[in-house]
């Protein structure tokens, strides 16, 4: 009895053992921040109202990776915001001729961020980001387009030392019309309402040490029975440079929204044509700890107005948001104090909003 005893334990030890060795990691990282806001607005016309008020947001990501027998990578992802909704997730395959990844809500291409350089985050991405919700939609906020991680995709990824000059290419599509969610296996497909198909394509290189070139773009495609008059399509082009303590960024984006010929749209005195912007970022490391910085945004909606006679006039509005960051980290904390002042927010000509942040983010 013992012998078979000793036998089964040391079975079970060398299977235990065995398991472990190709067993995936997993780990649990997130952060938290708690903020203090002020708002102030110089006009009656504006859209947001004027106050004080505290919240506190969190977001937990749940990794796990591992290695194939064939020497082939993978990893999973999961995150949780706030009220503990599980809302974006990724797998992704790697291997010697690039992975492959499948997102929900996930793997943005983007790069009309790349030329920031803020020591607590970019205006019009960050608190009230220059234009009203309170109405439901974002129309109202800055437009810098389409971001593939807003809907379910698939992507190809270059490895990274495949192209010279340290050139990476990636690649996105969306399986079908560009909307819903997916979680396990229980999947919904979209209506006749939403978009057509979506591809993304994004292409960073660094051709000298300190500079980073980045470049994305997106199409839709169109709508079927809804016959298109103007499909959404856009993209970025940034340019990043750090020296010593001090970064520079400038980028430009171009978003044309999409346009139908079913819908209100077609006898609308108003349409957007597109939306053209430029910003740059300049950030300032003092020391170690702390880091100050200065970013510029601006924002032309270019509007066709179009009377009962037919006389098409422009009416088009800049929007433009300047952002002055200060940030000082304290092992996983950072104390951050960020200002944007707002003209003609929420493409509102002659409305202007001054935001105050006060932050302190705890990193896990």
């Amino acid at each position: 009895m013992n012998k078979l005893t000793k036998i089964m334990f040391s079975v079970l030890t060398s299977v235990a053992l065995a398991t472990s060795a190709f067993a995936g990691e997993f780990a649990v990282t997130g952060g938290a921040k708690a903020t203090y806001t002020i708002m102030g607005q110089d006009s009656t016309t504006g859209t947001h109202a004027s106050g004080k008020g505290i919240g506190i947001s969190n977001e937990f990501s749940l990794k796990a990776s591992g290695e194939l027998d064939n020497g082939m990578t993978w990893s999973y992802a999961q995150d949780i915001d706030n009220a503990t909704v599980q809302d974006d997730a990724s797998i992704a395959i790697g291997t010697d001729y690039g992975s492959i990844k499948i997102c929900v809500s996930e793997c943005g291409l983007s790069t009309k961020y790349s030329f920031d350089n803020s020591a607590y985050g970019v205006g019009s991405d960050t608190g009230y980001g220059g234009g009203s919700t309170s109405s439901g939609s974002s129309a109202n906020t800055m437009q810098y387009g389409k971001n593939i991680n807003s809907y379910n995709n698939v992507q190809y990824h270059t490895p990274a030392d495949l192209l010279p000059l340290g050139i990476t290419f990636k690649a996105a599509m969306t399986p079908g019309r560009a909307g819903g969610t997916a979680n396990d296996s229980v999947h919904s497909t979209t209506g006749v309402t939403h978009n057509g198909s979506m591809k993304q394509y994004a292409l960073t290189m660094a051709p000298i040490d300190g500079l980073t070139l980045s470049g994305s773009y997106y199409t839709f495609g169109d709508l079927g029975s809804q016959d298109d008059r103007q499909t959404q399509e856009g993209g970025s082009l940034s340019a990043n440079y750090s020296i010593g303590q001090v970064s520079v960024g400038y980028g430009e984006t171009i978003h044309a929204p999409k346009q139908q010929m079913v819908v209100s749209d077609m006898k609308a005195s108003d349409l957007t044509m597109h939306y053209e912007n430029s910003a740059y970022s300049v950030g300032f490391a003092v020391n170690d700890n702390l880091s100050i910085s200065y970013t510029e945004e601006n924002s032309d909606k270019r509007i066709k107005q179009k009377s009962t006679k037919g006389v098409k006039t422009d009416n088009s509005v800049e929007m433009e948001i300047t952002t002055i960051d200060v940030a000082y980290t304290i092992g996983g904390a950072t104390l951050g104090v960020s200002n944007s002042e707002t003209s003609n927010d929420s493409y509102t000509k002659n409305t202007d909003t001054t935001e105050t942040i006060l932050a302190l983010t705890l990193a896990f």
